[in-house]
């Protein structure tokens, strides 16, 4: 299967982004990003591209330039595959498109924001972009209609991508297999924040550690958030509050997330790794934390 990357630029195409958000979130209209919106932003310094498959649009990236400070970025709005083109690589070879085509315009910084609990976007993210987390905001899009978020507050990590990086360089080339959560356990160099008792295949948090300071730390999170959803929607709740509390302890200690591990097996966790580290940023983007107002 032969998969190309390249601008969307075809009345019929724009319009089948709208079908891609629909299976890819379940989304309603009302959160449907429309095509012209797309279309303005891509020719406005902004990034609009279609993964194809022979003569059909099966994925799209979208992003709009924003401002910090006196520094331009890329804010990737949003990503989507069909499901039935999904875990093939293709959000992978987006991602690198989109990379590439920020760096030719002289930007060399993407933020987007991910659900700190679901895995699958945390190893494309973390461990194959070589993307950081350093904020977290509490229910910052408030309450979303759509099938994938209902029941939660959509709390969000904004992870930044430093185009130009030794870390991301480094990860985008590399080849060596991701880590695993049972390795990272079996470490006694790393220190666990939090625990959890196993129902089965559901994970309960149960206890974590607020006040530690090792240099290293390593935070549990479920397997599968949505499985939990499905089946007991309190205890997902329970997970989005309990690390949501250990989250914003350590970044606001100066912790950074930099790691991701998980495992195919039951009863293992899905892991992030957490340092007190220094990395340098010319960026501020400190006022995410603060959500948005419920009024």
């Amino acid at each position: 299967m032969e998969i190309k990357i390249r601008p969307i630029n075809t009345l019929t195409d724009l319009r089948k982004c709208h079908e891609i958000q629909r299976a890819t979130w379940g989304f309603t209209d009302l959160m449907v990003f429309p095509y012209t919106q797309l279309i303005s932003a891509a020719h406005n310094g902004g990034v609009l591209l279609g993964a194809y498959i022979g003569p059909d649009l099966v994925g799209f990236v979208y992003g709009y330039l924003g401002m910090s400070a006196n520094k331009l970025y890329l804010f990737s709005q949003r990503m989507g595959v069909l499901p039935k083109y999904q875990s093939q690589g293709i959000g992978t070879k987006l991602k690198l498109a989109q990379r590439d085509q920020m760096l030719r315009q002289g930007i060399d910084l993407i933020v987007w924001t991910y659900d700190p609990l679901l895995g699958k976007n945390a190893s494309l993210n973390i461990e194959k972009l070589g993307g950081i987390v350093r904020h977290y905001a509490r229910d910052i899009y408030g309450a979303v209609n759509n099938p994938l978020q209902i029941g939660l507050s959509t709390d969000r990590f904004l992870l930044e991508w430093e185009l130009m990086s030794d870390r991301v360089r480094e990860r985008i080339r590399s080849t060596k297999p991701h880590p695993d959560s049972e390795d990272w356990l079996k470490e006694e160099k790393y220190h666990i924040v939090n625990y959890a008792a196993w129902d089965g295949d559901l994970p309960r948090p149960v206890a974590s550690d607020l006040e530690m300071d090792e240099n290293v730390l390593l935070v549990q999170i479920p397997p599968d958030l949505n499985v939990i959803k499905r089946v007991d929607l309190t205890l997902a709740r329970g997970w989005r509050e309990s690390t949501r509390d250990i989250f914003e302890t350590y970044f606001q200690r100066g912790y950074v997330l930099t790691g991701f591990a998980r495992s195919s097996k039951p009863q293992i966790p899905n892991i992030y790794k957490i340092e007190r580290v220094s990395l340098p940023t010319t960026s501020d983007f400190s006022s995410w934390v603060n959500g948005v107002t419920h009024e």
